[in-house]
């Protein structure tokens, strides 16, 4: 086989529409097996590795009108999906009430109720706010998974390490999408979710063992509590804290597992001891072994020996 002209530089390593093809590509390179076509009127060189952003944009270019929601406006915001939402192959797409449900392959087409404030530019994208996501996911996931992206959504940080973390919403926005849409799907999810979500969760392990801690009625622990040496020095913000019992939980994630991490986590707990405080830390092998129940467990009889009495 004749071997095809090379694609115009701007268009080699991405997908893209044949209006951006224009007329520098023939229409004979166009139909070329070294090109896919994902969707209607798009092409995409065979093994190239894309971006998210760069796969949505030119299906989005191709639909006028429509906004990227549900899942797929989940993973543009970067929001935690359990993985039977983040596996799914087909991108959502939706276009406000009346107007044609968006129909082409390897996408699922919605109707929404979508108004000003619920659709944001996010890199170039039309995409559903991050609170019109959760909102909209709220009758897919259940109440953990959902208090998890609303944690996620409301989530910043200014710490005396590290850089500051902006938050993506803030609890009134979660609470005004509800408002704005009464009568949606899964909105006694979300309610019930909203009561549950609070700032400075960091993953969803957090918010999920905190959950659990609630559900074993225990006290609500604190997020975003800072541990100080006796000379005022910032020792440690642990994930979980019971201030009043001096007790830091925190979750151990992969990143945890190198030599120069571990010997930082503990000299932390080495100077949280010196503090008076008592550092748990929780694995994801302890969560696989025990469940967040049974993690709740120990962490209730490390209460009580610190004081804590459930009456």
């Amino acid at each position: 086989m004749k071997r095809p002209r090379e694609l115009p530089i701007d268009l080699r390593n991405r997908s893209f529409t044949l209006l951006e093809a224009g007329n520098e590509v023939t229409r004979s390179r166009l139909q070329h097996p070294g090109l896919l076509t994902p969707s209607r009127g798009i092409r995409v060189p065979w093994g190239v590795a894309q971006e998210f952003d760069a796969i949505i944009a030119p299906i989005l270019a191709c639909t006028p009108g429509a906004v990227a929601c549900w899942g797929t406006a989940a993973r543009l915001w970067n929001l935690p999906l359990p993985s039977h939402v983040q596996s799914g192959l087909n991108i959502h797409l939706a276009t406000p009430k009346g107007a044609n449900r968006p129909r082409r392959f390897g996408v699922t087409g919605h109707r929404l109720d979508l108004q000003a404030q619920d659709v944001h530019l996010l890199r170039g994208l039309a995409v559903t706010s991050p609170a019109r996501t959760w909102l909209d996911l709220a009758g897919r996931l259940a109440t953990p998974d959902l208090v998890a992206v609303g944690d996620a959504i409301v989530c910043s940080h200014q710490r005396s390490f590290g850089p500051n973390a902006p938050a993506l919403g803030s609890v009134s926005d979660l609470r005004q999408v509800l408002d704005q849409h009464s009568g949606a799907r899964g909105i006694r999810s979300a309610r019930a979710a909203l009561e549950l979500i609070r700032i400075g969760s960091d993953s969803v392990p957090e918010t999920l063992l905190r959950l659990a801690l609630l559900e074993a009625g225990l006290p609500e622990p604190e997020l975003n509590v800072v541990i100080v040496s006796g000379s005022g020095r910032d020792v440690a913000w642990p994930d979980l804290a019971y201030r009043e019992y001096q007790v830091s939980i925190q979750y151990d994630g992969a990143h945890h597992l190198s030599a120069e991490q571990q010997g930082s986590d503990a000299r932390r707990d080495n100077e949280c001891a010196l503090a008076g405080w008592t550092s748990l830390r929780i694995t994801k092998a302890q969560i696989q072994e025990l469940g967040y129940a049974g993690v709740a467990r120990q962490i209730r009889n490390v209460l009580r020996q610190r004081g804590w009495n459930p009456g």
